[in-house]
């Protein structure tokens, strides 16, 4: 179910609530606006209030928490594949071209060594067309599409991708299939190399060795000087 609400100060909050007060899973909550938007490490998202696509989940899959970090890669690949775009390591959307067209935002709730429950929020660029000179842009700018696409249509698409792939057992190899981040020579805080692989629990290799956290800059690909 898919709750539609009109300003608030973050649909997270509004899930985690929600979470903690029993919801089910695959409850959603999807805003005309917010005030306080998060993207990830504490950063603002933010939004041209009725443009774009801002939405929390509430996931109780019965995985180990080990598997956390493969639920958010899963819904990424998921929603590449939707709506035609490529996934930046970890959990950046992305145009073909590299622009940004939305970003994932997982919380976990433990239970033990099991996920209680996950609010993963989602923003996802729709009909925005200015961003203010960011490399950023929406699905209605690549699709050049002379009228608004239908936000609410938008987030049903988004919230039955994402519960077909955050446990989906190809979910990797659809990541890899659609990234934008593997063979491209890329930094990831103080590491810089040959961005070649995604391991088991999700971490990205870079020039040999395992990265399992921070945000990938894109430096060069391979063959280019």
């Amino acid at each position: 179910m898919i709750h539609h609400v009109g300003e608030v100060d973050s649909t997270q909050r509004l899930a985690r609530e929600a979470a903690s007060a029993g919801a089910p899973h695959g409850t959603a909550f999807v805003a005309r606006s917010q005030t306080t938007g998060r993207g990830r490490l504490g950063r603002t998202w933010e939004s041209e209030p009725g443009q774009n696509l801002l939405m929390s989940m509430v996931l109780r899959p019965d995985v180990p928490i080990a598997e956390a970090p493969l639920l958010s890669l899963g819904a990424a690949a998921g929603l590449a594949i939707t709506f035609d775009l490529r996934v930046k390591w970890p959990n950046d959307l992305m145009s073909v071209e590299g622009l940004k067209v939305g970003g994932l935002l997982a919380e976990l709730d433990a239970r033990g060594d099991r996920v209680g429950f996950v609010v993963l929020g989602l923003g996802l660029n729709v009909n925005q067309l200015a961003f203010g000179g960011l490399p950023a842009t929406s699905l209605r700018a690549l699709r050049a599409d002379p009228q608004p696409l239908d936000v609410p249509a938008i987030a049903e698409q988004a919230r039955t991708a994402i519960l077909a792939w955050c446990t989906h057992p190809a979910r990797l190899d659809e990541w890899r299939r659609v990234s934008h981040t593997l063979g491209r020579v890329v930094r990831v805080g103080g590491r810089e190399g040959l961005a070649s692989g995604i391991r088991a629990d999700g971490a990205l290799i870079v020039g040999g060795e395992a990265v399992l956290t921070g945000d990938v800059e894109l430096v060069a690909r391979v063959g280019e000087g």
